[in-house]
């Protein structure tokens, strides 16, 4: 168990000292992105502070509709210019934030960040960081928690559940404890949450081409039973042919992991120029070490990294090489 009860009351204090607050969460977001981040705009809102929320990104349309409430928009260097402060949620570092990460060094504007990443950035004004957490809006609850829980709204608990019911795996990783399932059940309480309809529009939504995409992904599916290894290549002509985005690929991960034998997936995606690796782990393995040999980094169980150029034979083979490496030095 873990406290920090008293970084988010004074992160709550902080924030109440402003009158307008841009809200920006990481690169190609995720449920636990825009939740965290839809979560607490209307905190914010609730508290009568005016905000303005951003992202480098478009919101993948499986998680776009917890985004009615407040209306994120591409990165406006003049709406933000209007902000008296900044706040990042779901991401340790300027670099996390794509096209902010250049406009954020040069402000002057206080700068606060709620987020679940170990080792983050030390040059924001003033932090949460829980590494701990299962999630960021884990931790936007919390806010609200040292505030005032009747300003939950159905908007926002739907966010924060959004957000939480992602970045668990649907609440079956390691990091789900008793904490988790007490929040998730004064969420449904409070806003007599739909949970069967938030789980269908998250994960019961996929079209005939991502199923075309799964299916070559799955004859890309490799295992080396000797170290519990296994890898799954995606090509980029995999995505021009199905038609599919790189953000559809989410949930590509639970095939490699489901193996009896695996102890960790790794999938590459091709870019152009370069190759996104993803990283989980079932086991006690870190695979946040694994991807910083790729100037990567995240959780101990799910992290990920990008390798330079687009050889996939090659990107195959230096990374479960560094894998090996890092197993046998265990």
């Amino acid at each position: 168990m873990y406290e920090y009860k008293e970084e988010l009351y004074e992160m709550a204090r902080q924030l109440k000292q402003f009158s307008k607050i841009g809200v920006i969460s990481h690169v190609r977001p995720d449920g636990d992105a825009i939740g965290s981040q839809v979560g607490v705009c209307l905190w914010l809102k609730a508290n009568g502070i005016d905000f303005a929320a951003h992202n480098d990104d478009a919101l993948p349309e499986d998680i776009s509709w917890i985004d009615a409430s407040v209306g994120i928009r591409s990165l406006d260097q003049n709406a933000l210019e209007s902000c008296d402060a900044l706040l990042f949620v779901d991401g340790n570092a300027p670099k996390r934030f794509g096209k902010h990460m250049a406009w954020f060094e040069n402000t002057t504007k206080p700068s606060f960040v709620i987020d679940h990443h170990p080792d983050p950035f030390d040059g924001y004004t003033y932090m949460v960081s829980v590494p701990e957490a299962a999630s960021t809006a884990e931790l936007i609850y919390g806010l609200y928690e040292q505030t005032d829980l009747s300003m939950l709204t159905v908007e926002a608990a739907t966010a924060i559940y959004t957000g939480i019911l992602t970045d668990t795996g649907g609440f079956r990783f390691s990091s789900v404890g008793a904490r988790i399932h007490q929040i998730v059940a004064d969420l449904i309480s409070r806003a007599d949450l739909k949970v069967s309809e938030i789980y269908q529009r998250v994960f019961d939504n996929r079209k005939i081409k991502h199923l075309a995409l799964i299916g070559r992904a799955l004859n890309q599916l490799r295992l080396d039973e000797n170290t519990g290894i296994a890898t799954m290549a995606i090509y980029r002509k995999d995505l021009e042919e199905t038609g599919c985005r790189y953000d559809e690929l989410d949930g590509l991960t639970q095939f490699p992991l489901s193996l009896q034998e695996a102890r960790i997936a790794i999938i590459f995606t091709q870019f152009e120029d370069r190759i996104k690796i993803s990283f989980r782990s079932k086991d006690e393995f870190n695979v946040n070490t694994l991807a910083r040999n790729f100037d990567g980094g995240g959780h101990q169980k799910a992290s990920g990294a990008w390798y330079e150029g687009s050889d996939m034979e090659k990107a195959l083979r230096d990374v479960t090489e560094a894998a090996r490496r890092q197993m046998a030095q265990a």
